[in-house]
């Protein structure tokens, strides 16, 4: 199966496509300052739930760069729903073929998505040439939240999965001010990770002959037990927030 498609299936009941909740979203809405009349930049924006969340709290200027079909859609009819497709726009694509202006956008945001820039630090790189001077950069990640060995970390699909502290460590060499942060709670990735299994328990339930059906049905099964036996207690998630210097 395709994997925007697959994906499209996975989410179909999460409107925030990271793990993190709507009231940690204001937390880090507040370190950034969000305010009226900014403009704020959403790389790989989903269903648009954070530039919603916030155009209904402050009168901001948002486009969401997001290379889903399925959620775009989602995105601009939830917008146009709560009355606020004037303010916020939803671009269908790849986020690096987006035209955008260096120095353009208040604020830049890209939540578990970094990997549509190239690496983190390119992403970093990239997020920092889009921000005005002076501006915010938002960005989500995982995180090693426990120790593990290099030959355990690739047992699992992972080529490195940085620390905390190494991850703070790129934003200062992209020459990014840290001014906030948010970690993800184990009770946030129950959360995440329950309502993808609740998704596709409905979606089997709806579509018996669907010529994918077994290969989405094994492809979470392994999921869910990758993420009992050892995701859970190894994998975090960090919003870190900062401030463009130099």
């Amino acid at each position: 199966m395709n994997f925007l498609e697959f994906f499209a299936i996975v989410e179909q009941e999460r409107d925030i496509l990271n793990p993190i909740s709507p009231e940690k979203l204001e937390k880090v809405a507040a370190y950034a300052g969000l305010r009226d009349g900014l403009s704020v930049l959403d790389v790989g924006s989903g269903k648009g739930a954070l530039l919603r969340q916030w155009a209904r709290q402050w009168d901001i200027r948002g486009v969401g760069l997001e290379l889903n079909p399925a959620f775009v859609q989602e995105a601009r009819e939830a917008a146009q729903a709560q009355r606020l497709n004037e303010r916020l726009s939803f671009w269908e694509g790849k986020a690096l073929d987006f035209p955008v202006k260096t120095a353009s956008y208040d604020v830049v945001v890209c939540l578990g998505a970094t990997f549509a820039l190239g690496t983190f630090s390119e992403a970093l790189a990239w997020m920092r040439d889009h921000v005005k001077p002076d501006g915010v950069v938002i960005v989500g990640d995982v995180i090693q939240s426990k120790p593990t060995s290099q030959e355990e970390l690739e047992a699992h699909g992972w080529q490195e999965l940085p620390t905390l502290a190494e991850r703070y460590q790129q934003f200062q060499s992209a020459g990014v001010e840290l001014i906030g942060l948010t970690v993800s709670s184990t009770d946030d990735w129950d959360h995440y990770t329950s309502l993808m299994w609740s998704a596709v328990s409905r979606w089997a339930a709806e579509n018996p002959e669907h010529p994918d059906r077994a290969e989405v049905l094994q492809k979470v099964q392994e999921g869910r037990v990758n993420y009992l036996n050892w995701e859970r207690e190894h994998l975090g998630w960090a919003v870190m927030v900062g401030r463009v210097t130099g």
